[in-house]
């Protein structure tokens, strides 16, 4: 497949707003959001400790023994917090403003009720 080709990932009914959910291209993990009406698309792994970015929002397992009840959330920038440690991943650079580090943004757009990603 070229770099130039987008693939259908999903459908607009399908992506819950902001909840993450996780899809796979051409084997890369990748978690789609839509938040503010937006579709956003990273790499599904936290640089930090690999933790599934997907999974925003769930209720934690050992929530008692964490920071908060829930897993991560969305900012007021687009962005998405981990789920395991809280790290903020911008949704539009991929980037963790503290560290410097990145994970990979995908372009994605909608046609009809398609929603499609290019890796």
């Amino acid at each position: 497949m070229s770099s130039n080709e987008y693939t259908k990932v999903t459908t607009v009914d399908d992506v819950e707003p902001e909840r993450g959910m996780s899809v796979t291209v051409d084997g890369i993990e990748i978690a789609l959001f839509k938040v503010d009406g937006e579709y956003h698309a990273i790499t599904n792994r936290c640089p930090h400790q690999n933790a599934p970015l997907d999974k925003v929002g769930e209720k934690k397992i050992n929530g008692e023994k964490c920071w908060n009840e829930r897993r991560g959330g969305f900012t007021d920038q687009p962005a998405v917090t981990c789920p395991w440690h809280l790290w903020e991943i911008g949704l539009e650079t991929g980037e963790h403003e503290t560290s410097g580090k990145r994970v990979s943004v995908f372009d994605v757009k909608v046609e009809g009720d398609d929603v499609l990603v290019k890796v």
